[in-house]
C-alpha cells in the first residue's frame, strides 16, 4: 500500500474548507479541523482526517446537519447535562467540556454529561483540554448508532461499541499524563486503517461471523463482507476487564439518561457518542501545586527509570509516546494512505473541492 507524506497545516486548511463548505461555521470547522488532524499528528490515525468520508456520507443521508445544535438540559453546579441533538461532535464535546471545565474551576468539580453527539472524536482530546486548565479528568464514551462490534468476554457475537475511557492528570508547569484508550483491544478506526493499507491485524483481536479467530480486518465491516457472511466482532481488551469496562461506560455515558444505546437506535451512517466526564480541581485536593508537582514526577521519574525488555523500547508513561509522535510528524508531515485519501478527495470533491490543490 502507497502512501502520501502531508503537510499538517495543508491538512488543516481542507478539512476546515471542506466543513465550511458544507454549512459549518468557521469556528465549528476549524475546531473540527485541530481535533483530527492533532490525531493523526498523534499517531492516531484512526481518528483523525480518515474519519471526514464517513462524516460526510452521513451528511448526505440526512443523519448529521450543520443546523443542528446542543442544548442545555440541566445546568446546576456540579451537573452539566447538555443534550446535543446529533450535532457535529467535536465542537459539542470541547464546548460541554469547557462549560464544565469553568463550573469545576469554580466549584471544584463538575460532573458533566453529554448526550446523543455524532462522533466526538480521539477521547485524549478532552482529557488534554481539561488539563489545560489544570483540571484532573475522567471520561467514559458508549458508541452507538451502529451494529455492536465489540463481543463480551466468552461470547461469540458482539454486545459492545469500543466505548472508551480516558483520564488526564495535569503536572504544573510540565506535560499531564494522559491516559486513553478504547476497551476493546484495537479501535475499531485502527481496523479501519488496516483494511485501507491492506494489511492484516495482530492475532487475537478479531472473531469472524462464526466466532472463529482472524487476521483479516474486513470481518468488522459491513461492507467487507462477502457473500451472506455475518458481521465479525473486535475482542476485549484484558477478557472480562475491559468487557466490564465497556458495559460500565454505555451505561453511565447513555443507559442512565436514556440516550442513544448500542441496542437501541436505528443503524445508519453515522457514529453516536454520549460521554460522562468528572472534571476535578486538584486544588481542593492538594492547593500547594510546588508539592503537586514533586509528587506527581519523582514517581513519573521512577516509572519511567525501570529497566526496558528492549533498550530501544523505553518505558514510557500515558501521553509520552503522543508527544513523541507530534514532533515527527510536525517535522515530517502526516502518512496517509492512498484509499484513505481517495475517500477524502471523493467527499472534498462532492463540494467543489480540489483536494490536490492544498
Amino acid at each position: 500500500m502507497a502512501y502520501r507524506t502531508h503537510r499538517p497545516e495543508a491538512l488543516r486548511a481542507l478539512v476546515s474548507d471542506m466543513i465550511i463548505k458544507a454549512g459549518w461555521t468557521p469556528d465549528e470547522a476549524r475546531e473540527t479541523a485541530d481535533h483530527l488532524v492533532l490525531a493523526n499528528l498523534s499517531g492516531h490515525d484512526s481518528h483523525g482526517v480518515g474519519m471526514l468520508p464517513l462524516y460526510f456520507q452521513s451528511l448526505a443521508d440526512g443523519n448529521l446537519s450543520p443546523h443542528s445544535h446542543s442544548k442545555p438540559r440541566l445546568d446546576a453546579a456540579p451537573f452539566l447535562i447538555v443534550d446535543a441533538g446529533v450535532a457535529l461532535g467535536q465542537p459539542a464535546a470541547r464546548n460541554a467540556v469547557e462549560q464544565a471545565a469553568d463550573m469545576a474551576k469554580a466549584g471544584g468539580v463538575a460532573i458533566l454529561n453529554l448526550l446523543d453527539a455524532h462522533h466526538i472524536g480521539r477521547i485524549g482530546h478532552y482529557a488534554e483540554a481539561a488539563a489545560e486548565h489544570g483540571l484532573i479528568s475522567l471520561f467514559w464514551v458508549n458508541v452507538a448508532g451502529r451494529p455492536p462490534i465489540v463481543a463480551p468476554y466468552a461470547a461469540r457475537e458482539a454486545r459492545f461499541g469500543t466505548n472508551p475511557h480516558a483520564i488526564g492528570i495535569p503536572v504544573p508547569g510540565g506535560d499531564p499524563i494522559i491516559l486513553d484508550f478504547a476497551t476493546s483491544r484495537m479501535a475499531h478506526g485502527k481496523a479501519r486503517v488496516a483494511l485501507n493499507k491492506g494489511e492484516p491485524v495482530p492475532p487475537g483481536y478479531i472473531i469472524d461471523g462464526e466466532g472463529r479467530p482472524t487476521i483479516e480486518p474486513r470481518h468488522v465491516f459491513q461492507h467487507g463482507l462477502v457473500g451472506d457472511e455475518a458481521l465479525g466482532a473486535l475482542l476485549p481488551f484484558g477478557d472480562h476487564k475491559g468487557a466490564g469496562l465497556s458495559l460500565i461506560a454505555e451505561l453511565l455515558s447513555a443507559g442512565l439518561m436514556g440516550a442513544a444505546r448500542i441496542d437501541e437506535k436505528p443503524h445508519k451512517s453515522w457514529v453516536i457518542n454520549s460521554l460522562f466526564g468528572i472534571l476535578i480541581d486538584p486544588a481542593r485536593l492538594e492547593p500547594d501545586a510546588g508539592l503537586r508537582k514533586a509528587r506527581t514526577e519523582s514517581y513519573l521519574a521512577f516509572v519511567r527509570a525501570a529497566q526496558p525488555q528492549d533498550k530501544s523500547n523505553p518505558v514510557l508513561a500515558p501521553g509520552d509516546k503522543e508527544r513523541a509522535v507530534r514532533i515527527e510528524r510536525q517535522a515530517n508531515g502526516i502518512p496517509l494512505d492512498d484509499e484513505t485519501w481517495s475517500q477524502i478527495k471523493a467527499a472534498a470533491a462532492a463540494h467543489g473541492i480540489d483536494a490536490e490543490s492544498y
